[in-house]
């Protein structure tokens, strides 16, 4: 109440303060970064181990066995999860989320550096990286060129290096593109005519560039430094390269090689919209903002282009674009939020200017919130400005109150003066008390650790300083401006009116609820039991899908397939991509064994993204030698591990008898209906040939068995022989046979390595081997994914678990759950706890205010009733139960509770102030409490609407949070009605107390004395 006073005394004081604020708020407000989710900092490290020419179980048992058993079991570590492909292994750690990851990493290191002495010889050493959740690219960069230059040394020797000097670029990568290098196509025939190897060519080549120091010479009074050099620089000078045959006799280069320019085998393949062309990717680091490194990265860009007249750099990708689209949309709800709360309050007040004293005092609140979240370091996304459109209505509660409060006073009081500060002191302390309810609430989530901690922390956050600054400005602002702007109520209104026959008929009915009380908690118990039974009929997912309007196409093909055997067959792929109408852009990757097609859609697109994919699935149904993953992608897909369907994983200690199983299940599963493709995870299996080499019979033609394959290798892969600089380039030159020669493994025994034929010392063995082979906590898992429509993954996942449960499996295997489930489990748990926290504060509180525990918990009653309207609404919506609208059940453990404190408060005012028989309190009750509540309610409910029809791009993740709360708060409020009254009755009818046993004097005399006063 100080503060009342204060402001009413120091009005100009109080209006600089506010102008103070609005100034830093507006200069916080700028400086914020836009962002479209929080950071989150994941406590994941990866271990990349490259093991050359190993397959996949050889990488498993040599390489990420050994790693794991070793650092498995390091303090802190969670779970450890292993990929071993051909040529690498990955493991996984994941840690708890209290786990510094800078000590996790030295002790990482140590335990990587103890096992490095177990692992092969020719492995290299194990590479630690730390998951980075932000690490997505901010920007794609397509790039060409129309004056014919080479596009890849451009992007190399400049662009990158220029693109990496932005201070907040973390890193630049390319793809795509066609490397040039000079040829050295070696002539067997002329070779073996000559007595010449590939190595000793090699070695020939590599003496004639050199720069050697040969000491000083003495030059008048001087000494001087002296060099032996030999350069060569042309095509010209390597085909005079000399060379000595076996006699002794001379020859050149060019009598046994064709040497010419020619162009590498691509790693990969990039297209932009069917052009070729070269993709530059730029991730940002991670404090930086989105939008920042954006326009800096194109301000290099155009500068880079207009240096080079014929470079054509087009952007591809542009996170800022999402970000900016979903800012607006949730910031256009927020600010809708606000008009309809005023709109709510000039409808029950019937004067404009008191629905802007409240208005105004909102965007104060914001400005604060805004402030303390600058000073946190909180970015501006989708989950602080969704805090601030829950805000808004919850803001108007106290705001609203006090500003009804003065009406009523001034009808008693003539001066707006005295009638501000007596309406303000009469309801402080309710207000108080149902802001602390509502802030208690949302402690649990502030302290919550894991995924849920990571992303709604700052939530929580949020709406705490939200709620104590309205509750501030409610205090302070609204009886001053009651004072400055002197509003006048309309009480002639027909909406008053209507107020009062709504009464009349409360009044009839409560009394013959009274009387069938039995009847009317069996009725509430029954929906409430009816609410929970609608639960299992709804599709439960961890977070809801975001239309962000891109596709991701992913195919998989057998191992070891060439890049340009992969274009061929995304080409195909591409056409269907290309004919859709809502497509905008598209990006191709064709790279060795897997090739992508990220896909941007328009905004005023017919279909949405996930229509899309569902179609383009049904048309890519029947295309064979390859396995298509069409998903919707966003920024949060990463994250959430999202699939084109159904999926069951299974596990087990024994590799062979899971991959039976696994094999076993993939065919049965084409059964089911609505499936339109199956594959695993493990990949296709893929046949390897083994040159098996003799050490003795390799011996015996003067090679150790490790030289005879590297001359295989060698002649099979080329080798590089030098590099020379022309025209400011360097440029490789290599040593090749012919295409064909040695590719071919029906002519590979015939091969000559060293002069001798390989098949007197070594034989050919053919293996099959999956591509990847995956453990998680010492057991082989493979998850097997059966490809659908949206609409029929629940009912393919359950058909899933159905044909593991009725399929006799090896003993050793065992269905699991996967990654998702897991993570879903662990959350909704997290959740749970937090609600359960926030329940019992709650209870504390109002145990607290009411001085009698038995009294908070009959207003606690709301909490479970409020989930029939929550639990019908979310059913009748079709929206999925996700973490966000268990979120929104958290927030109405806070919010419900505030219309029965006021009712309750109502009661005991008019039993212990006016001596009101109990049965006639608790109906008297209700019909004065009636519009205060209303009020409150609407305005809440009114707030939540924009955001819970998902209006604007970015807004459908909060969707289900707004459903939550507006159908919960509105059961509430009806319940609380008409069966608050009837619990009452039924704790306290046949007792002679009126009231709590020891109620808190102050409080109910004020506060009661007051209502009494400002409702008569």
């Amino acid at each position: 109440m100080n503060l009342t006073k204060f402001s009413l005394k120091r009005p100009v004081t109080t209006l600089l303060v506010v102008l103070a604020l609005a100034v830093f708020g507006i200069s916080s407000l700028l400086g914020l970064r836009l962002e479209l989710m929080p950071d989150m900092d994941m406590p994941v490290m990866m271990v990349m181990t490259i093991y050359p020419g190993a397959d996949p179980e050889s990488v498993e048992e040599l390489v990420s066995s050994e790693i794991e058993g070793k650092v498995g079991a390091l303090s802190g570590v969670d779970s450890v999860t292993t990929y071993s492909q051909e040529n690498s292994s990955m493991v996984l750690l994941q840690y708890d989320y209290s786990v510094d990851t800078n000590d996790a990493y030295l002790d990482l290191r140590a335990a990587l550096d103890s096992v490095e002495r177990s692992l092969p010889d020719d492995c290299q050493s194990p590479i630690v990286m730390k998951m980075d959740i932000n690490s997505m690219p901010s920007m794609m960069y397509s790039l060409s060129t129309t004056d014919g230059s080479d596009v890849l040394s451009l992007a190399n020797d400049e662009i990158v290096p220029e693109l990496k000097a932005v201070s907040s670029v973390a890193s630049v990568e390319v793809s795509g593109g066609r490397e040039n290098y000079i040829q050295v196509k070696l002539d067997e025939e002329a070779m073996n005519q000559y007595g010449l190897t590939m190595s000793s060519i090699a070695q020939y080549i590599a003496t004639t560039d050199f720069t050697v120091p040969i000491g000083s010479l003495e030059q008048g009074t001087q000494s001087i430094s002296a060099i032996s050099t030999a350069d060569v620089t042309t095509v010209e000078d390597l085909r005079e390269i000399p060379l000595f045959t076996a006699t002794g006799s001379l020859i050149h280069l060019s009598d046994v090689a064709d040497v010419q320019w020619s162009q590498k085998e691509p790693d990969s393949i990039s297209r932009y919209n069917g052009e070729e062309t070269l993709t530059v990717s730029v991730t940002k680091n991670q404090s930086a903002s989105t939008l920042g490194v954006v326009r800096d990265v194109r301000k290099t860009m155009e500068r880079l282009q207009k240096e080079h007249p014929g470079l054509v750099a087009t952007a591809s990708y542009d996170a800022s674009d999402m970000i900016l689209l979903a800012v607006k949309s949730v910031g256009s709800t927020l600010l809708m939020g606000v008009i309809l709360s005023m709109l709510v309050l000039f409808i029950f007040f019937g004067d404009w200017k008191a629905s802007l004293i409240v208005g105004s005092a909102m965007p104060i609140s914001l400005l604060v919130t805004v402030i303390v979240m600058a000073v946190a370091g909180f970015s501006l996304n989708i989950i602080t400005l969704g805090a601030l459109v829950i805000a808004i209505g919850m803001m108007v509660d106290s705001s609203s109150v006090v500003l009804e409060s003065c009406f009523r006073a001034k009808d008693k009081k003539p001066g707006f003066r005295e009638a501000a500060e007596i309406g303000t002191r009469g309801v402080a302390g309710s207000i108080v008390a149902s802001t602390i309810t509502t802030v208690v609430v949302y402690l649990p989530l502030c302290i919550q650790t894991g995924l849920t901690g990571q992303i709604f922390g700052q939530l929580g956050y949020t709406i705490i300083i939200a709620m104590l600054a309205s509750l501030i400005s409610a205090l302070t602002l609204v009886p001053l401006f009651f004072c400055i702007f002197k509003p006048q109520e309309k009480k002639e209104r027909k909406l008053n009116g209507f107020l009062d026959k709504v009464k009349g008929k409360y009044d009839r009915l409560e009394r013959k609820l009274l009387h069938k009380k039995k009847l009317s908690v069996l009725v509430a118990v029954v929906l409430l039991i009816g609410s929970f039974g609608l639960v299992a009929l709804m599709k439960v997912e961890l977070m809801p899908a975001m239309d962000e309007g891109t596709i991701s196409v992913a195919a998989a093909f057998r191992s070891g397939t060439k890049a340009e055997e992969v274009d061929k067959k995304m080409q195909e792929i591409e056409a269907m991509v290309a004919a859709h109408e809502d497509v905008d852009s598209y990006t191709l990757t064709s790279s060795k064994g897997s090739g992508k097609i990220s896909v941007n859609l328009k905004e005023d697109r017919r279909m949405s993204s996930q229509e899309v994919a569902d179609e383009w699935l049904e048309e890519t149904k029947d295309m064979t030698g390859v396995q298509l993953d069409i998903t919707v992608s966003s920024q949060m897909s990463t994250m959430m591990l999202t699939s084109s369907g159904g999926s069951v994983t299974l596990a087990s200690t024994n590799l062979d008898d899971l991959k039976e199983a696994v094999s076993a299940l993939q065919e049965k599963a084409w059964n089911i209906p609505g499936v339109l493709n199956v594959s695993s995870d493990a990949g296709e299996g893929s046949t390897q040939i083994r040159v098996v080499i003799d050490p003795l019979d390799a011996m015996a033609h003067g090679m150790t068995p490790i030289q005879a394959a590297g001359g295989l290798y060698s002649m099979i892969s080329g080798t590089e022989a030098m590099t020379i600089t022309s025209n400011g380039e360097e440029y490789s030159v290599m040593l090749e046979y012919p295409e064909g020669t040695y590719t071919k493994a029906s002519s590979l025994l015939d091969a000559s390595v060293g002069g001798v034929p390989l098949s007197e010392m070594a034989t050919l063995q053919y293996t099959d081997s999956q591509q990847t082979v995956m453990k998680q906590n010492g057991k082989y898992t493979t998850t097997i994914t059966a490809s659908c429509v949206s609409e029929d993954t629940d009912a393919v996942d359950a058909a899933l678990d159905k044909l593991v449960a009725d399929t006799k499996l090896p003993d050793s295997v065992e269905q699991t759950k996967d990654t998702m489930d897991e993570m879903m489990t662990e959350t909704f748990t997290a959740i749970g706890k937090a609600i359960a926290a926030a329940v019992f504060l709650v209870f504390l509180v109002m145990a607290m205010q009411f001085e009698s525990p038995k009294y908070s918990l009959m207003v606690m009653l709301s909490i479970p009733f409020s989930l029939i309207g929550s639990f019908g609404l979310l059913f009748l919506s079709g929206q999925s139960l996700t973490m966000i609208s268990m979120m929104g059940i958290m927030m109405l453990v806070g919010i419900v509770v505030n219309n029965g404190i006021l009712y309750v408060d109502g009661v005991h005012a008019l039993m212990n102030e006016e001596g009101l028989g109990l049965e006639d309190a608790l109906i008297e009750s209700g019909k004065t409490r009636l519009r205060p509540i209303l009020i409150t309610t609407l305005t809440t409910v009114i707030s939540m609407i924009p955001m819970s029809l998902g209006l604007g791009t970015g807004t459908e993740m909060m969707q289900s949070m707004g459903i939550i709360i507006i159908g919960g708060l509105t059961a509430s409020t009806i319940l609380i009605l008409l069966l608050m009254p009837v619990f009452y009755l039924m704790a306290y009818g046949n007792k002679k107390e009126k009231g709590p046993k020891k109620p808190r004097k102050w409080r109910l005399r004020k506060h009661g004395a007051a209502e009494t006063e400002v409702n008569a």
